[in-house]
């Protein structure tokens, strides 16, 4: 088979997705089956409740990955970057969708029927390993999502969300500025507080010096002091929230 520029075999997404490790037959396969396709910033890509009808890959920008909570108010349980995966639970028992994720920029991805991609599953047992471990990092990451729900302080919830977002657009201080798809109310949505209460913390972290910002534009980040904020609160046995982001 010719190679492609939607070829699985050279793509550089590839590298931090469940994809890394399969081999060369596995990777054809999906080469074969896959159909690049995109959303525009707003635009789900599937709704909470929805039939998993195949798998997508993210191969450029963001989606906020968002469960309905009280009186019909969203919580984002995460930002999810290029080399992220959905739909590919459902051989699991998740033949429906348990959250929602929609576009906060320009995204591109590749999908793949669901059937086809549990065909090919079924002959790779490296795919299937890499599948579990997908779901059990997922797992973890909503378990630390409940705990600093519950304990963490708005202000260490607000200065995590900023941290989230600054990983996600990989913030570096020496480039002094990041611009965020993300409006005050979806921070407030990650933070898992209100609009207000956001609004108030970024006030005071300026004038603590911890941030520089304006709209959706950050200029600076006191990284270390932002992050020493957010672990006052530690999760037990002393893990960290986090997530993982593809920089390839």
């Amino acid at each position: 088979m010719a190679i492609t520029r939607y070829d699985c075999i050279t793509c550089k997404v590839r590298s931090c997705s469940i994809l890394n490790t399969c081999d060369t037959q596995t990777l054809t396969a999906i080469s074969t089956y896959k159909l690049p396709r995109s959303l525009q910033k707003g635009e789900r890509l599937f709704s909470e409740g929805d039939p998993v009808l195949g798998v997508c890959f993210i191969k450029k920008g963001f989606l906020k990955i968002e469960l309905n909570g009280k009186q019909g108010r969203p919580l984002i349980l995460r930002i999810a970057g290029k080399g992220a995966v959905f739909g590919h639970r459902a051989n699991t028992g998740h033949s429906c969708h348990t959250c929602s994720a929609t576009a906060v920029s320009e995204v591109q991805y590749c999908y793949v029927p669901y059937d086809l991609f549990g065909e090919i599953t079924d002959k790779s047992p490296v795919l299937r390993q890499q599948i579990i471990n997908q779901f059990l990092d997922e797992l973890e990451l909503v378990e630390k999502k409940a705990v600093n729900l519950a304990h963490k302080t708005v202000r260490e919830k607000v200065a995590e969300a900023i941290l989230l977002l600054a990983e996600a657009y990989q913030y570096e201080e020496k480039k002094q500025s990041f611009r965020i798809s993300f409006c005050r109310q979806d921070i407030a949505d990650l933070a898992g507080t209100t609009k207000e209460q956001v609004s108030k913390i970024l006030k005071d972290f300026e004038k603590e010096g911890l941030i520089k910002c304006a709209a959706k534009k950050f200029s600076y980040l006191h990284t270390a002091m932002l992050r020493n904020i957010s672990n006052q609160q530690l999760l037990p046995g002393g893990g960290k929230s986090e997530n993982k982001f593809c920089t390839s």
